[in-house]
């Protein structure tokens, strides 16, 4: 599947302007979309964040291995790295907005980020129902972001970032009914860096010995460290990543298994197979035959 590492990159393949306040940041309204171009399929993945709001979209819609469709005031959720592809059948009603952490002043970083804010971590729910009065107060903050994005006047920057920045704590309290940033303890600190060597890996993955060495700690100490804050073992919640992975290739692509498998870093299909029936207890091929 496609990589897109900037959002100036993604911006053609929608059939957008390049019309952009900052490279790390970008709204658009769903009516703006050209759907004479007709993308009927568009697998992909980013390395920024994406966060749609539907009033109505009876699109096809898959985040990861999360399929969904016909969905009105819902708010949907993709973080980088994270499959997305969506089969456009009729034009939605709603806004997207890209951004990178690194819009907001200071820069934040990718995984702190997505601590502040779980929704975004891959092992959420993709998507959620808002109320009408949630709806309401989320649609006026896009309008506002979506007006200053456009118009490109003074401070218009600064007037978005804060805008963003209730937005997203907004959600963070109707999703989860917490409110403020969370101080990273070391053991959390430790765990959020592990995942992010996990996701920045690009073809195989290594061992846990090697994430512990580049952490400059011991194997056992991260075991611990991961333990202490997921519940899971290092190993497991590496595989848990690997799983997804897998899901998302074997569900938004038609790639045959043994090139899933290479793309995956297995040498042999037969050892991929073997691994993904040992997790899933099913076969990679019998999960892409599932309804």
């Amino acid at each position: 599947m496609k990589i897109f590492e900037t959002i100036e990159e993604l911006l053609p393949e929608l059939d957008l302007a390049k019309k952009m306040i900052s490279p790390y940041f970008y709204i658009l309204r769903l009516d703006e979309l050209n759907y004479a171009k007709r993308i009927e399929s568009f697998p992909h993945y980013k390395r920024f964040f994406e966060i749609s709001f539907y009033e109505e979209n009876k699109n096809k819609i898959q985040i990861g291995h999360t399929t969904f469709q016909g969905i009105k005031d819902t708010l949907t959720f993709t973080s980088p790295m994270q499959s997305l592809s969506i089969h456009r059948v009729e034009r939605p009603i709603g806004y997207i907005i890209f951004f990178s952490p690194k819009f907001f002043t200071p820069a934040k970083h990718q995984y702190n980020f997505q601590y502040d804010f779980p929704f975004f971590k891959l092992s959420s729910y993709p998507y959620y129902k808002i109320s009408k009065e949630e709806q309401v107060f989320i649609k006026q903050i896009l309008e506002v972001i979506h007006r200053e994005h456009k118009n490109n006047e003074a401070h218009c920057l600064e007037i978005i970032q804060s805008y963003l920045t209730i937005l997203l704590n907004y959600v963070k309290r109707i999703l989860k009914g917490e409110s403020g940033n969370v101080k990273l303890k070391r053991y959390e600190e430790i765990t959020s860096k592990f995942e992010e060597m996990i996701l920045k890996e690009t073809v195989s993955y290594q061992s846990i010995s090697d994430y512990a060495s580049q952490l400059n700690i011991t194997p056992i100490y991260l075991s611990e460290c991961v333990k202490r804050a997921t519940g899971l073992t290092a190993k497991k919640v590496l595989m848990n990543y690997q799983v997804l992975r897998a899901k998302s290739l074997l569900v938004q692509t038609n790639l045959p298994v043994e090139e899933i498998a290479h793309q995956m870093g297995f040498e042999e299909a037969t050892n991929f197979i073997k691994f993904f029936k040992n997790n899933q207890g099913i076969t990679p091929l019998a999960f892409r035959k599932l309804p």
